[in-house]
């Protein structure tokens, strides 16, 4: 019976992607696909981690490179983790345990780290001041930028592979391989509270205000919370699907959602209904490019704007809400 109720729900998650909307607009920004990559608040350009072709700076309305970003000269970095402040001025990129700031409108490298391990995961506040890094070795690190030193250190028990911050940069989300997300007061260096899931968790995001949190398990549990109480706002009926990247709208109205598959659902969070669907569409049917999971998106309330694993950027277009 087991067996009968996955095979329905595959053919059925089939036919409804099938059914969902395609992007409006492709473009291609990696010949051999993403690693990684972060879009910026507003749409416009993107911090990526290519396959091949080590990392660079985009502005995706003119499909246009405007830095190579990497880090040992006449060498490929392999980029494996991202991020661009919210006001757009700064951005980061890590190879392995190293962490390099760059300046988004000269190009130029502002400042070096090394983290005492892997850097899995980086997410950075409005203005580039403060970074909080997901290592290896399980620990959360949240870093200020200008003086090149820790602030606080948070443990998990395995590898953290997710972080998020709030605009200011005073809370932030950590999601771990040890099943576990956790809520950080980033101003006093506490827990505030913690999810146990029942699997290892990849995707995390919090909301600009730091008030709502969301966390997602390996194919199976997903929930969005108040990171003051720690209350379950809404619990996802989701067994199959792998959701690869979270995003709350600046008005903190919807959650967009990215899948390892291509699709691209939207949330209202007031009613908790899904507003749409959408499929990104691979560049190629079959090979190294017809991956399709979606690297990072982004919900400007007109467009949603996203980078597929196959190297697309590719553009959907939003009701009208």
């Amino acid at each position: 019976m087991q067996l009968v109720k996955f095979t329905s729900i595959f053919f059925l998650t089939l036919i409804l992607l099938a059914c969902a909307e395609g992007p409006s607009e492709q473009k291609q920004i990696a010949s051999k696909g993403l690693l990684s990559g972060d879009i910026s608040v507003e749409g416009d350009n993107a911090v990526i981690g290519s396959i091949f072709n080590g990392g660079s700076y985009w502005d995706l309305k003119k499909n246009e490179r405007l830095f190579d970003w990497n880090h040992a000269k006449g060498k490929m970095s392999l980029i494996r983790a991202a991020a661009i402040s919210g006001n757009g001025l700064r951005a980061v990129t890590c190879v392995e345990n190293n962490m390099v700031l760059w300046d988004t409108q000269s190009g130029k490298y502002l400042q070096f780290w090394q983290a005492s391990s892997r850097i899995e995961s980086v997410s950075i506040n409005l203005d580039g001041s403060r970074a909080l890094m997901g290592l290896k070795d399980g620990t959360a690190s949240y870093f200020d930028m200008d003086k090149g030193a820790e602030i606080f250190n948070f443990t998990h028990q395995a590898e953290v592979r997710s972080t998020g911050l709030s605009e200011d940069g005073l809370i932030g989300i950590t999601g771990s391989d040890d099943n576990t997300a956790k809520i950080l007061d980033l101003k006093n260096g506490k827990v505030i509270n913690s999810q146990k899931l029942h699997n290892q968790i990849k995707t995390v995001a919090i909301s600009p205000s730091g008030d709502l949190a969301f966390a997602t398990a390996q194919r199976e549990d997903a929930l969005i919370w108040d990171t003051k109480t720690g209350e379950t706002i809404f619990k996802f009926s989701n067994t199959y699907t792998n959701y690869t990247v979270a995003n709350f709208s600046k008005d903190e109205k919807y959650l967009s959602l990215g899948t390892f598959q291509g699709a691209i659902i939207l949330y209202d969070l007031k009613s908790k209904k899904k507003v749409n669907t959408w499929q990104a569409k691979p560049r190629k049917a079959f090979g190294g490019a017809s991956s399709k999971a979606i690297i990072d998106l982004v919900y400007s309330g007109k467009i949603i704007t996203a980078l597929t694993s196959d190297g697309m950027v590719e553009i959907f277009k939003a009701p009208q809400l």
